[in-house]
C-alpha cells in the first residue's frame, strides 16, 4: 500500500484586517495533497492566474466567486501556501495545517500520481467554483477540497465547505509541519 497525504486548514477569513494582505488562499483556506514520495511537492486547485488576471485581480476573483460565477481552475504547486499556513499560526492564526493518510494499492497510487502530474504538466483547466452553502457540488465545478474526487480518492467532506472540512482533517487526522521545523 502507498500513501497519498490530504492537507488542509482553515482560511483567516476575508474579514480579518490583519490578514487583509495575505493571498486569498490563506484567507479563504485551502486543501492540497501530497504522495509520499514527494511530499514537499503539494499540488493545489484553485484559480489560474490567467483566469485571475482577466477577472481584474484577486479581489474582483473572489467576489466574483463568491457570487457563484465560476473560473477557470488548474493544478498548481501549493507547497508554499501551507507554509505560510503553518507560520501564521505559530503566530497564533486558525491556520493549524492537519493532514489525514489515504491508502491505496500500489496500482491506485501510481495512476493517480500520473493523471496528477499529467494535469499539473500540461496545465489542464478544470472549473473552479466555490461551493453553494447547504447544497452538494455541482459534478462540473470543484474547489480545492473537492478536487480530488476527480482522481478517485475518497473525500473526508463532500460539500467542500473549508470550515467543515477542517474540522474533520483535525478530528481524523495528525498535524502538518514542513519539513525541518
Amino acid at each position: 500500500m502507498k500513501k497519498i497525504y490530504l492537507l488542509g486548514f482553515r482560511g483567516t477569513s476575508f474579514q480579518a484586517i490583519e490578514y487583509k494582505q495575505e493571498s486569498a488562499l490563506i484567507r479563504a483556506g485551502h486543501v492540497g495533497f501530497a504522495f509520499e514520495d514527494e511530499p514537499d511537492f503539494i499540488f493545489g486547485f484553485h484559480p489560474t492566474p490567467e483566469a485571475v488576471e482577466a477577472a481584474g485581480g484577486e479581489e474582483a476573483a473572489i467576489e466574483l466567486l463568491k457570487e457563484n460565477e465560476p473560473l477557470d481552475g488548474a493544478l498548481q504547486a501549493d507547497r508554499a501556501i501551507f507554509v505560510r499556513a503553518f507560520d501564521l499560526h505559530q503566530g497564533g492564526a486558525r491556520t493549524e495545517v492537519w493532514q489525514i493518510t489515504l491508502e491505496l494499492t500500489d496500482t491506485e497510487y501510481e495512476h493517480v500520481r500520473a493523471q496528477a502530474f499529467q494535469w499539473y504538466t500540461e496545465k489542464i483547466v478544470f472549473t473552479y467554483a466555490f461551493p453553494k452553502r447547504g447544497q452538494p457540488p455541482l459534478p462540473d465545478r470543484d474547489n480545492c477540497a473537492t478536487f480530488p474526487r476527480r482522481l478517485a480518492l475518497p473525500l473526508p467532506e463532500p460539500t467542500g465547505q473549508l470550515t467543515r472540512y477542517s474540522l474533520i482533517l483535525e478530528a481524523q487526522g495528525t498535524r502538518w509541519k514542513p519539513k525541518g521545523r
